[in-house]
């Protein structure tokens, strides 16, 4: 056996890390979580949409980074919930999204997505490895 499977035989490899992040003007952070590469993959694959190349004949799949961007924040934010019904109402929206779109400036956005993104292991931005998905 390898030193690597060794380790992995012989440790117990935490799969969820959680981090609390503070984003200016909130007066609490927001607690973040990791996901598993099988939930990323289950985020990315409802952010696809697939079209028939009439030109080619082939199915082309095209990934919406926005779209992904926001589902892969809801479901790495655990506090707040942003899929809780209530704060939803409170905001005068419907789903999770739409929360987001609303509570957020463009700023702040991108700085909770950045932190998404290195909590989860993403050291390139994350257009990069849409983009190397596509491919």
């Amino acid at each position: 056996m390898g030193k690597l499977q060794d380790f992995l035989m012989n440790s117990d490899v935490q799969a969820e890390v959680q981090t609390e992040v503070s984003i200016k003007p909130f007066p609490f952070p927001f607690v973040l979580k990791s996901i598993t590469e099988a939930e990323n993959k289950e985020i990315r694959k409802s952010c696809q949409k697939a079209t028939f190349n009439k030109r080619t004949h082939q199915k082309d799949v095209e990934t919406d980074a926005d779209l992904y961007a926001n589902r892969l924040l809801i479901a790495c934010c655990v506090e707040p919930n942003f899929k809780d019904a209530a704060l939803q109402k409170k905001f005068g929206v419907l789903g999770a999204e739409a929360l987001i779109d609303k509570l957020f400036n463009p700023g702040q956005y991108a700085e909770l997505v950045q932190r998404v993104q290195q909590l989860n292991g993403f050291e390139t931005d994350i257009n990069e490895l849409v983009e190397e998905a596509k491919n």
